[in-house]
């Protein structure tokens, strides 16, 4: 007799209103929520904890690399939703590394935003034949998010750095006098309760073009990382959000 398929139990390392949104849709896809750990805690392990398969983190960026550590010994797979601990990437690959678990992460969890990247790589490399055209990269979030420029615009940057090839460097706010032509100006505004919205223009002398993803809500970004916990729970090694999209578009429908 087959035995019936245990439902994929989440541990919420990060309470606050990401976390709150990852529960909502993780219960909504038949899981069960084995922790819930504040957004400040210091310290993961807890008994509740043992019991998870996978492990969500939307924290604070100075807990990643110790959460991290702490979950790798008890061989949990993680998906890192907290933005702000790229210095810390080459430590947290080791420790991933050395202790054999799975990891996703992603400065955006946004099937649309994700999305939004192949288009840009498409848009760079056909601009990048263009040069009377300039290009330039900026968000808005609300204004109790910590850092900025976000770590989408950041991942945006390195898209356009990397296919338009007069572009070398970023420019992160006002400049200081002219910018010169091998930067990419990327600047910020804090206010309100915006969600999200990462603009792209791509401006000549002849016209502007945009590119532009606006978040309505948090659920794109919940579900993202609830379909990569489900992805990670059996791999191992360090993985982008883009690499569980781009096999699960290989999946046939």
């Amino acid at each position: 007799m087959n035995q019936p398929i245990q439902p994929l139990r989440i541990a919420l390392v990060g309470y606050g209103k990401m976390g709150r949104e990852v529960e909502r849709i993780a219960l909504d896809r038949g899981m069960e929520i084995a922790a819930r750990i504040d957004i400040d805690s210091p310290s993961v392990s807890t008994d509740e904890l043992r019991r998870a398969d996978v492990a969500v983190h939307f924290a604070i960026p100075s807990t990643v690399q110790m959460h991290v550590e702490e979950l790798a010994k008890l061989r949990k797979p993680i998906v890192v939703g907290t933005t702000g601990w790229t210095k810390q990437a080459q430590a947290i690959q080791s420790i991933v590394e050395s202790e054999g678990i799975g990891l996703v992460y992603a400065s955006n969890f946004s099937v649309g935003v994700n999305i939004m990247y192949r288009l840009l790589r498409e848009a760079g490399s056909l601009f990048d034949r263009f040069a009377e055209y300039d290009v330039a990269v900026h968000e808005v979030h609300h204004k109790d998010k910590l850092d900025a420029p976000s770590g989408t615009a950041l991942s945006i940057a390195d898209v356009l750095l990397n296919t338009i090839k007069r572009k070398r460097e970023v420019l992160s706010g006002s400049p200081e006098g002219k910018i010169r032509p091998e930067e990419l100006q990327v600047t910020s505004g804090r206010y309100g309760a915006v969600v999200g919205i990462h603009r792209v223009t791509f401006d000549s002398m002849a016209d502007s073009i945009e590119i532009v993803h606006t978040a309505k809500n948090r659920t794109g970004f919940a579900l993202g990382a609830v379909v990569a916990a489900e992805w990670v729970k059996d791999k191992k090694g360090m993985f982008t959000f883009e690499d569980v999209l781009a096999d699960l578009f290989k999946q046939p429908r």
